[in-house]
């Protein structure tokens, strides 16, 4: 008598526990890279702002007033003299003198 051919194929029980062990996987490794994400856009966003009041700072330091106001964000002025790098993140940076005084607006995007 001969053995049953067989396929070498996966039966519907293996599969399915390879995909529960897959989601017990994904499950344990997708908040903490969540999390790792969220703490990397607010570091970036705090090394942008950081920059931006550097900046500010030098421009009057070294010039005796606050920077002019240019561009669609205000920034353009401190980003061809002080040579500020600002990262796109999830964040909008604007610059404006209102009553005399710097004003740095930092505004979560919004996510599409």
């Amino acid at each position: 008598m001969k053995a049953p051919r067989t396929d070498g194929g996966f039966t519907l029980i293996e599969l399915i526990v390879a995909l529960a062990v897959m989601a017990m996987l994904f499950s344990v490794i997708i908040p903490p890279v969540m999390e790792y994400r969220e703490k990397t856009f607010e570091r970036e966003r705090a090394a942008n702002q950081q920059a931006i009041d550097d900046a500010i700072r030098q421009c009057y330091a070294l010039e005796g007033r606050y920077p002019p106001v240019r561009g669609d964000t205000g920034l353009d002025y401190l980003q061809e003299h002080y040579r500020i790098i600002v990262k796109p993140n999830l964040y909008e940076y604007s610059y404006a003198i209102i009553d005399g005084n710097p004003v740095l607006t930092v505004e979560l995007r919004e996510r599409g």
